[in-house]
C-alpha cells in the first residue's frame, strides 16, 4: 500500500503541474469598497493572519536570507539531500512522509513557529498600542476567538508550536483545517498528503511533546474535504474562507485567528482591499512566523445582486509580529 501510495502522490504531483488552474484568476475589476458606503451597516469579524514558518521545500529550492553565493554552492548538496530523504521514506514505506509533498516545517521553519509562542508567552501589553493588545489577546485566548488553519502540515505545526501555550491552558481549544487555506499554487509542497477528514499525526520534524495535541485538539471533520480540486481557483477559496468565518453556526465568536501562506495572504489583500489602497500587503509577503490582523466588513446579498460581498477595513491593518 505505501509503495502505491507514493506512486499516487508522483502522478498527482505530475497532473498538478501541467493542468492547475489554481492561478489562472483575474483580480475582480469592481472595487469592492464601492459595496460599503457606510461602514458602521456592516457584519464586522477581527481576522488575524499567520504565516507558517519556512518549509523542507525552502530549505531545497530558496534562497531566503542566504547569500546568493552560499545558495548557489550549497543547492546541489541540499538537492542530493533532499532526494536521500525522499529515496528513505519511500524504501521504508513511510507513505505520509516526504521532503517536497506537503512539506513540513525545516529546522529553521521551527524556530520560526518558536518566536511566536515566545511573542505570546513574554509579551507585555502595557508597551503596546490599543490595538496591538486588542489583537494579541485575541491570539492568547482572552478573547475569545476560533483558530483555523491551511490542510498543509508546514501550517498546523506552526500553529501548534506557536500556540501551544493555549491549546496546553484548554484542552477543550482545537484548531479546525480549512482546506480553503490551502496555498495557491501548483508545486508539490503546496499539495494536501492527508486525506478527507483523516487525522493528522506528527510529521517527522515534528517535537514530539505535540503529540496529544496532534491527538486531541485539531479537527478534521468539520471542513477537510482534503487536497484542493484541480480546477478550483484561489479567488473560489478565499469567498468561500470569508462565507465560513461570517457563518454562525460554524464561527459564532468575532475573531478568527487564521494559520496559512504568504500567497494567499497576499491574494486576499489584493482581492479585498480597496483598489485605492496602497498598503505594503498587496506587494511584499508577510514574513515566515508573521502576525497581522485586520477588520474584514461583510454586507449581506441582496436581491439585486444575489451574492455576499467582502472588504478589508485598510485603517484597521496592524502588524503584531514580524512583518511585511
Amino acid at each position: 500500500f505505501a509503495t502505491i501510495r507514493k506512486i499516487q502522490l508522483f502522478l498527482i504531483t505530475i497532473e498538478y503541474l501541467l493542468f492547475c488552474n489554481d492561478k489562472t484568476w483575474k483580480t475582480p475589476s469592481t472595487d469592492p469598497a464601492l459595496f460599503f458606503p457606510d461602514f458602521s451597516k456592516a457584519d464586522k469579524k477581527t481576522v488575524i493572519f499567520v504565516r507558517h514558518g519556512e518549509s523542507t521545500w525552502n530549505d531545497t529550492f530558496n534562497r531566503g536570507d542566504r547569500s546568493k553565493v552560499s545558495f548557489i554552492l550549497n543547492f546541489i548538496p541540499n538537492l542530493c539531500k533532499a532526494l536521500y530523504f525522499e529515496i528513505y521514506f519511500f524504501a521504508t514505506c513511510q507513505n505520509m512522509e516526504s521532503w517536497f509533498f506537503d512539506s513540513p516545517l525545516s529546522e529553521k521553519g521551527k524556530s520560526q513557529a518558536k518566536g511566536v509562542q515566545t511573542f505570546l508567552a513574554s509579551t507585555n501589553l502595557d508597551y503596546q498600542t490599543t490595538r496591538e493588545a486588542e489583537l494579541t489577546k485575541i491570539m492568547v485566548g482572552e478573547t475569545p476567538s476560533h483558530l483555523v488553519v491551511s490542510n498543509l502540515r508546514r501550517a498546523i505545526s506552526t500553529m501548534a508550536i506557536g500556540f501551544q501555550k493555549r491549546f496546553a491552558q484548554n484542552p477543550e481549544t482545537k484548531m479546525v483545517v480549512l482546506p480553503q487555506l490551502q496555498e495557491m499554487s501548483r508545486n508539490p509542497d503546496a499539495l494536501c498528503i492527508t486525506p478527507p477528514k483523516a487525522e493528522i499525526g506528527l510529521t517527522w520534524t515534528d517535537p514530539d511533546d505535540l503529540k496529544s495535541l496532534y491527538r486531541n485538539q485539531i479537527d478534521t471533520q468539520q471542513f477537510h474535504t482534503g487536497n484542493k480540486p484541480i480546477n478550483s481557483c484561489g479567488l473560489e477559496r478565499m469567498n468561500e474562507f470569508c462565507r465560513i468565518i461570517f457563518d454562525e453556526k460554524s464561527m459564532p465568536e468575532n475573531a478568527i485567528v487564521a494559520a496559512g501562506h504568504s500567497l494567499w495572504f497576499r491574494s486576499f489583500f489584493r482581492t479585498f482591499l480597496p483598489r485605492s489602497s496602497g498598503h505594503v500587503s498587496k506587494t511584499k509577503k508577510l514574513q515566515n512566523g508573521g502576525c497581522v490582523g485586520f477588520t474584514l466588513l461583510r454586507r449581506k446579498s441582496t436581491e439585486k445582486d444575489g451574492k455576499d460581498h467582502y472588504l478589508i477595513d485598510p485603517k484597521s491593518i496592524q502588524v503584531i509580529y514580524g512583518g511585511f
